[in-house]
């Protein structure tokens, strides 16, 4: 019971690490690689992993104090995950495309790959990964 209690708020609760095959890519091309999750301290169900793509930009916007912006360009959800064991490490492939007119990675544009373990009635572990557009 304790460890439950502690994983769900993020203490021994399992963790991801997303591996990318090919960080450089070019448009229209797939971002391709592997989740790998590890479990914590005590068994969890994860309910799907969640993986978005997003282009951080700088721009001077007139209604913003802000000049870094980040905008959600693509989404992959791998659902059926099911339980993972204490200690338990799974690998589940994937694949998201870059879209053909995503903006090249440059001093004012970069690319990044967010995943997240949606975990039940846990805090949700994430990774971000840099992603090079060509």
């Amino acid at each position: 019971m304790w460890k439950e209690f502690l994983s769900s708020i993020g203490i021994g609760n399992a963790k991801v690490d997303t591996i990318v095959h090919n960080p450089s890519v070019k448009r229209g091309e797939e971002v391709k690689g592997e989740v790998h999750i590890t479990g914590g301290v005590s068994t969890q169900v994860i309910d799907e992993i969640v993986l978005l793509l997003y282009v951080q930009y700088r721009e001077d916007k007139e209604d913003s104090d802000f000049t870094h912006h980040v905008k959600e360009v693509s989404e992959t959800r791998l659902e059926k995950i099911g339980t993972i064991q204490a200690g338990e490490e799974r690998k589940i492939p994937f694949s998201i495309e870059v879209s053909k007119d995503h903006p090249n990675t440059d001093s004012k544009y970069e690319t990044f790959l967010r995943t997240t373990l949606m975990v039940s009635q846990a805090m949700d572990p994430k990774d971000e990964d840099t992603i090079n557009v060509l």
